[in-house]
């Protein structure tokens, strides 16, 4: 735990009963200076047993997913953004 916050003041966020009701866990990222979380939200979760830890990534996973509608229109936004950066530089990005 000592090498996960490594020198920085943080105080823990602890899962309890409001947390489990609740539709929707947001996790905040610091929207003033644009930053963007860009890795899986249970990299932030720390469990005291290696081995829950081990369960709960495996079990995400294996048993979560984004729907098919979601997985095709993101891959029509790949292919675009693809296509244009192909077009702006055909030469120096061929494959986009």
């Amino acid at each position: 735990m000592k090498e996960a916050v490594a020198g920085q003041v943080r105080k823990l966020c602890i899962y309890n009963k409001e947390m489990q009701d609740a539709p929707v866990v947001h996790f905040m990222c610091y929207h003033k200076m644009r930053v963007r979380m860009l890795t899986h939200f249970y990299a932030f979760l720390f469990f005291e047993d290696w081995r829950h830890d081990l369960w709960s990534k495996r079990f995400v996973r294996d048993h979560l997913r984004y729907s098919d509608e979601i997985q095709c229109a993101a891959a029509r936004v790949i292919a675009a953004i693809r296509e244009r950066a192909r077009k702006k530089d055909p030469e120096g990005n061929p494959a986009g």
